[in-house]
């Protein structure tokens, strides 16, 4: 498959690093098209592909295009587009919806949304999808693609923004959690290199436990035992509002997509 990318920056890069990964048995093939050449070039020359000197040029032999501009470059790139895609459109620009994608495409372009976050570069991405105009043989290729790099959630698109705000926004929000912990590690008097250390491997330890459980509530009743440190630990974060800020995060995120539609 040849994939053509719009767009050479962290969500971009993060993709091939998962495409190009050596458990990926079919990597798609890569064009690559940005507006600063340079890093076109750095980002074709790691996945193995070649860069465009445009976007119409980088659509135009691809099978697949994936949208990976910003927001408010989507409605420019597609006109710059014109006719010269012939297969499916793939956006991961936040907040554009399927109505905004529609309206800047030629009539009976396939497209669709998937919102992917950076956890694609190990394999692990988390990958909202909604089909749009997509047929079904066009949808299940877009699928097979991002699932080569993480784990595929079809959902319908009035839940996109929610559903992003938790798994899109989770590297993010999480890093700053683990930034919190190592700054209270520090502290109490631990060097600032082994409290990111501690903060780091922890967190990491932690996510793999809790996956391999598939149940969060199981592993803190768990590691909570009664009148022990982790008890202590969550007794304070539940006094202290933790559940509201997460909502109030959430729901900040949310928000903020809407903004971009």
């Amino acid at each position: 498959m040849i994939v053509a990318l719009i767009g050479a920056g962290h969500i971009a890069a993060a993709l091939v690093q998962g495409w190009r990964r050596p458990a990926v048995t079919e990597p798609p093939s890569l064009i690559v098209f940005d507006v600063v050449g340079e890093r076109a070039e750095r980002l074709a020359a790691a996945g193995g592909g070649r860069a465009a000197t445009s976007a119409a040029e980088a659509v135009v032999a691809a099978d697949l295009t994936v949208l990976a501009v910003r927001p408010e470059d989507v409605e420019g790139v597609l006109a710059d587009l014109g006719a010269a895609f012939s297969g499916p459109i793939v956006s991961v620009a936040a907040g554009v919806n399927v109505a905004r994608l529609v309206a800047a495409l030629p009539a009976g372009a396939g497209v669709c949304r998937v919102m992917p976050n950076v956890a694609a570069a190990m394999g692990l991405g988390v990958f909202l999808f909604v089909r749009g105009t997509l047929s079904a043989e066009q949808a299940e290729v877009v699928v097979r693609l991002f699932a080569s790099a993480g784990t595929v959630f079809a959902l319908e698109e009035e839940r996109f923004d929610a559903a992003t705000a938790v798994a899109g926004c989770m590297p993010g929000m999480l890093a700053s959690l683990v930034t919190y912990f190592a700054a209270a590690a520090e502290a109490h008097g631990i060097e600032p290199a082994a409290a990111r250390l501690l903060a780091v491997e922890g967190v990491h330890g932690a996510a793999a436990t809790i996956a391999a459980s598939g149940d969060p509530a199981s592993v803190t009743a768990a590691a909570a035992t009664p009148g022990g440190m982790t008890a202590a630990a969550v007794a304070s974060l539940e006094a202290d509002g933790v559940a509201g800020a997460v909502q109030r995060a959430v729901t900040a995120a949310a928000d903020r997509a809407k903004e971009l539609t």
